[in-house]
């Protein structure tokens, strides 16, 4: 028979207390558990003897607040008893006689009655294991195993057994489960793949092929992206045969993740001492989460430097732009010094254009003159639609045709 040490820890004290300490009631939970209904109160009543009465009383009211019996002295439920006393027994002379066996399971079968509740029994314990198998298959952590039955439980009106019972239910299911993965990798792992899988665990000088392989980049520098490229190279044949294989274990995404995080959680000397299958599991897991999270970090270096090159483009082009917009603004006035050389005092602003445009052609025909003839006013004109748009306070500044 396991001892309390030999069992799987599947809760932690305050959990345990939680679900299986006698309440511990603060005045308002004594209000509220303790104020008990006409049928309730009836219950309590047919009982022999005020002791058996107060204490029906507190086994409801407990019953309530956490869907269990327990087995308590007077002297720990001091002030519950008081409340109950003072509220339905006021002025009856009270004495604190244990209870008796055949009255406390009475009571219990009364109450669980009462509420429509099936005390635990041997007979659930088929259904119950199929139960925790399906859970299992779902996520192998003690602590949601239990959130789950204490569900199923109450969805069912099942008073929950006791806590051994729910230690023994849980270590059994997870111990088939591991056979059942184990058996499975035995018949899909090939020679191949159990090489590659022990070759993470080969010590070198310094560090081990799996522990170079959990440490993580410090940054998106280029030496350390290239170490995370050379890891997921690494990786990538044992990441293909987990992706193979593990669909025909039928794992859940959350127990994927829990057996990648033992790989991380053992140290390589733990991982050689395990058996074999469960090391081999936990491997192949590991490979397949920390390719892809490789990958992602990868990705994510790319984007990272990816929006570095973009910041520093803009940057840069917009420096070129401003640079550019000056160089103009600079030149520019220059068109309107070379517009002087166009304009012939000779014509008057009263010319029409075309008689400028007609005497223009003569001179080019003849030779008396190098430039077509410009009115000032013309000059003026393209002047403005030449000159860059500058601001009022700089109109001084514009040459005069």
């Amino acid at each position: 028979m396991a001892t309390k040490s030999d069992r799987l820890a599947i809760l932690s004290d305050a959990e345990q207390f939680a679900l299986y300490g006698l309440p511990d009631f603060d005045d308002g939970q004594r209000l509220e558990y303790l104020s008990l209904s006409e049928a309730e109160l009836a219950l309590a009543s047919s009982r022999p003897g005020l002791h058996a009465q107060v204490y029906c009383t507190l086994q409801i009211g407990y019953f309530k607040a956490k869907h269990a019996f327990f087995r308590f002295a007077w002297d720990d439920i001091q002030d519950d008893s008081a409340f109950v006393l003072s509220r339905y027994f006021n002025g009856s002379s009270f004495e604190p006689h244990t209870i008796t066996k055949h009255e406390y399971f009475t009571q219990r079968a009364l109450i669980a009655e009462l509420f429509a509740y099936q005390l635990w029994s041997a007979d659930f314990l088929q259904q119950l294991r199929q139960q925790v198998d399906q859970i299992v298959r779902r996520d192998v952590t003690p602590g949601f195993i239990v959130v789950e039955l204490i569900a199923y439980f109450n969805e069912h009106k099942i008073v929950r057994p006791g806590y051994t019972t729910l230690q023994t239910l849980i270590s059994e299911a997870l111990s088939a489960e591991r056979q059942r993965l184990g058996n499975l990798l035995a018949g899909v792992l090939d020679e191949a793949a159990k090489n590659a899988l022990a070759q993470l665990l080969v010590r070198d000088d310094t560090l081990s092929e799996l522990a170079a392989l959990k440490q993580d980049a410090k940054d998106f520098g280029w030496r350390q992206m290239a170490r995370e490229r050379e890891k997921r190279a690494k990786l990538e044949l044992l990441y293909r045969i987990a992706k193979a294989l593990l669909p025909k274990l039928a794992i859940s995404q959350q127990n994927l993740l829990y057996y990648a995080d033992l790989a991380i959680f053992y140290t390589v000397y733990d991982l050689r001492r395990l058996k074999s299958e469960q090391t081999h599991l936990y491997l192949l897991c590991y490979a397949w989460q920390r390719y892809r999270q490789l990958t992602d970090n990868l990705v994510a270096a790319s984007g990272y430097h990816m929006k570095q090159f973009e910041d520093e483009s803009k940057v840069r082009t917009t420096k070129h732009f401003v640079a550019e917009q000056v160089r103009r603004q600079q030149e520019t006035p220059q068109v309107g010094r070379v517009l002087l050389l166009f304009v012939d005092e000779t014509v008057a602003d009263a010319t029409p254009f075309g008689d400028v445009g007609v005497r223009g052609a003569v001179e080019r025909k003849t030779g008396l003159r190098i430039f077509t003839s410009w009115r000032p006013l013309d000059c003026a004109v393209a002047a403005i639609l030449l000159w860059p748009r500058h601001p009022a306070s700089k109109m001084n500044t514009y040459p005069a045709c």
